[in-house]
């Protein structure tokens, strides 16, 4: 099968996660701001035809970052203890940001910190399944980062490209959309539109983290491999041009769509442990 047999799927997809980089939320206050004021608008508008959305973003700990050179603080290494520091420092500056930006479009915000251990028993995975569905239900659009702050390390999610599969799983979503810097997954210097399956090969060239996040391409690949295994679509496409999401989900060739022949799954706790062992992290 190739890309635009999988045109028809994209454009009728109910349930769509959206996944923001640190990059995208890192810059410039003017550069920030210009991009989740657009992001903000193509999400009215998927939500006026009736889509539900669930946004992951990253940048907690490039927020804090900025607060700290604000305060004339050097920052003396990247260690843990650090790490959560700055995502402690900046994602209620984070969260302000998104607050002050889709208050503009009418669209209530609610903030969810959750990793490995707040699904590593069947009461937590349930809780966060209906959380997720109770704010779908009053409208209410779910933001989602991993719980940096309190982590004992990094869940090894790649600035929360293996979270938003995962989320993807959790939610029962139809697609998953990963906006970043690039125009997608880059072959030899061109950009490969469609895989309809993920090789080593491809894995192995597949570059790592070019900004501020701890993700890159290879984690994206990596998730996108995880979803088509249970029959869930994966786009990656360049967050910086304005108007791709839309474009993206109106079915035109943007970006590197991730497919599987499967149909979607109905995919167990125990399956969503299963799945995600296989990135390395245990303790999901």
């Amino acid at each position: 099968m190739n890309r635009i047999d999988f045109s028809d799927r994209i454009i009728s997809a109910k349930t769509i996660v959206i996944k923001v980089g640190s990059a995208r939320v890192s810059g410039s206050n003017s550069e920030v701001n210009d991009f989740l004021f657009h992001l903000a608008k193509d999400i009215r508008e998927l939500r006026d035809k009736k889509k539900n959305i669930i946004l992951v973003s990253s940048g907690a700990v490039a927020q804090g970052k900025k607060i700290l050179n604000e305060l004339g603080i050097k920052k003396k290494s990247s260690s843990v203890p650090e790490r959560q520091a700055l995502a402690a420092m900046g994602q209620s500056k984070l969260m302000n940001l998104y607050e002050g930006i889709f208050s503009k479009v009418n669209i209530p915000i609610a903030q969810i910190l959750f990793g490995s251990t707040e699904i590593g028993t069947s009461t937590g995975y349930r809780n966060i399944q209906n959380t997720f569905n109770q704010l779908l239900d009053w409208q209410i659009l779910p933001i989602i980062n991993e719980n940096d702050s309190t982590a004992i390390e990094e869940l090894k999610l790649g600035d929360n490209d293996m979270l938003s599969a995962l989320v993807s799983i959790l939610i029962k979503a139809d697609l998953l959309v990963i906006l970043t810097g690039v125009d997608g997954f880059l072959k030899n210097n061109k950009l490969v539109s469609h895989l309809n399956e993920i090789t080593e090969k491809d894995l192995s060239l597949a570059l790592g983290p070019e900004g501020p996040g701890t993700g890159g391409m290879n984690t994206k690949l990596v998730a996108g491999k995880i979803l088509s295994s249970v029959g869930v679509l994966t786009g990656i496409i360049n967050g910086k041009e304005k108007g791709n999401l839309n474009a993206f989900l109106e079915g035109k060739n943007i970006g590197t769509l991730i497919s599987s022949n499967k149909k979607k799954l109905n995919v167990s706790e125990m399956q969503t442990r299963e799945l995600f062992k296989l990135v390395g992290d245990d303790n999901v």
